[in-house]
């Protein structure tokens, strides 16, 4: 969150705002750099419904008859407001996520299985992985034929797997659909800041 909320800063330093339509709960408001339009995104609303459109996705959402009320504030919540999204995808595989889980369970069999570890780290992640876990597939994959054994007083212990794959998801918030809610409370508090002198 802290590196996408950083990175929107930085993508909409110079963004102006455009609005191309304003009435009651309509609007369309266009927000992008004056001279180019690279991570350009708007905002359109109509009664019950938010769609946010540019550069970094599409996303609509419906909740409230004022999207605008729905949103404002100072908290980014990506649980709550992905349960409303009703068209976008919010979450993809991450390979991070599907490493630090896979090297949590492996540490925490370690004791168990000495050198469990290592090999995690060498035959799934290593130069020369025995999977390509890039995308998630090669992930359940490697989880489904990853086998460890390790050899006691009375020959080789039962081989160390990972279980269930049902129990396993390595789905997180994708960086598109969080830049666009920081865009979408950004826009908004353009809109007040502009609405906000004409209606005093």
């Amino acid at each position: 969150m802290t590196d996408v909320s950083e990175r929107f800063e930085r993508d909409t330093a110079t963004h102006e705002m455009t609005v191309l339509h304003d009435d009651g709960l309509y609007r369309h408001l266009r927000f992008k750099r004056p001279d180019r339009g690279a991570y350009w995104f708007d905002l359109i609303t109509w009664p019950g419904a938010l769609t946010v459109n540019g550069d970094c996705g599409t996303f609509t959402i419906t909740r409230l008859d004022d999207m605008f009320e729905f949103f404002r504030g100072s908290r980014i919540n990506p649980d709550y407001w992905s349960e409303k999204v009703r068209a976008g995808e919010t979450r993809r595989y991450s390979l991070d996520l599907f490493r630090q889980q896979i090297a949590e369970e492996a540490k925490a069999a370690e004791s168990e299985y000495p050198g469990l570890a290592a090999a995690v780290e060498e035959r799934i992640f290593g130069q020369w992985a025995e999977w390509n876990t890039d995308h998630e597939g090669g992930a359940f994959e490697a989880l489904a034929e990853f086998r460890y054994e390790v050899k006691g007083r009375e020959g080789f212990t039962e081989p160390f797997t990972f279980g269930d794959l049902c129990d396993y998801s390595f789905q997180d918030y994708d960086w598109q659909f969080l830049w666009c809610c920081h865009a979408i409370q950004y826009g908004i508090a353009q809109y007040d800041k502009q609405k906000v002198p004409a209606d005093a």
